[in-house]
C-alpha cells in the first residue's frame, strides 16, 4: 500500500481518485490543486506516488515533471490527463514519469496502474502505448516534440489569455525570456499571429 499524492484543479477527479485509491487501501498525504503547491507537497510529505494531471494552474504537470527529475525527486509519477497521448506520452516518459493514463479512460483503471507502479513496473496503457511504440520504433516527431518544455508551458498559459508580464510572473522568468518563447513558438507554427499560434496548437492536440 502507498502513500500518495493527488494533484488535479478538478475536485470531482479528486474526490473520486481518493474514493478509489484509499479502497485499496492506500493513504493519501496530501491534495493539491496547481503545480506549485504540488512541488511544496511532494518536498514536505515524501509520497512513495504523484497523481499528476498535466493542464494545471500556476505551473504545469510538465514543468512539475521536470522540477521532479532536475531536483532528483525520489518519487514515482503517474500522469492523468486529458491532454492527447499522441503528443504527450513520449516526452513524460522522458521527463521521468513512471506511467499515463488518459481521462478518457476509465478511473477504475488508477487502481491497476498504481499497483503497478508501487510494485516497481511502469504503466502505459494500450492507447498510449501504441503512440509511445510508433514514436520510439520509427523514431517519428510530432509538433509537441519539436517544442521544449517552457515552450509548451508558455503556449497553454498564452491560450489562457495570460499577457507576457502574466506569463513571466507565473513561469519566475523574465518578461524578455517570455518574448523570446513567443517569437520561437510563431517561427516553429509558421505563423504572425498569436490567435492563430493558439487554434493550429489546439487542432494538433498540443493544448
Amino acid at each position: 500500500m502507498g502513500n500518495i499524492v493527488i494533484v488535479d484543479d478538478h475536485p470531482l477527479i479528486r474526490v473520486a481518485l481518493k474514493v478509489i485509491l484509499q479502497r485499496n487501501g492506500h493513504y493519501i498525504a496530501a491534495e493539491a490543486d496547481n503545480g506549485v503547491e504540488a512541488i511544496q507537497l511532494v518536498r514536505t510529505h515524501k509520497p512513495d506516488l504523484v497523481i499528476l494531471d498535466l493542464d494545471l494552474p500556476q505551473l504545469d504537470g510538465l514543468s512539475v515533471l521536470t522540477y521532479f527529475k532536475a531536483n532528483n525527486f525520489l518519487v514515482k509519477t503517474l500522469i492523468l490527463t486529458s491532454s492527447d497521448p499522441k503528443n504527450f506520452a513520449v516526452r513524460c516518459l522522458h521527463e521521468g514519469a513512471a506511467g499515463f493514463i488518459c481521462k478518457d479512460e476509465a478511473l477504475n483503471e488508477v487502481g491497476d496502474a498504481v499497483k503497478a507502479l508501487l510494485s516497481g513496473h511502469t504503466y502505459f496503457p494500450e492507447t498510449s502505448l501504441a503512440f509511445l511504440q510508433k514514436s520510439l520504433s520509427a523514431n517519428q516527431s510530432t509538433s509537441a516534440s519539436q517544442l521544449t518544455n517552457r515552450e509548451i508551458t508558455t503556449l497553454r498559459l498564452l491560450a489562457q489569455g495570460l499577457n507576457n508580464r502574466e506569463i513571466a510572473d507565473t513561469l519566475l522568468i523574465s518578461y524578455k525570456t517570455v518574448s523570446t518563447y513567443k517569437i520561437r513558438l510563431l517561427k516553429k507554427f509558421n505563423t504572425t499571429n498569436l490567435l492563430a499560434l493558439v487554434e493550429i496548437a489546439r487542432q494538433k492536440g498540443i493544448i
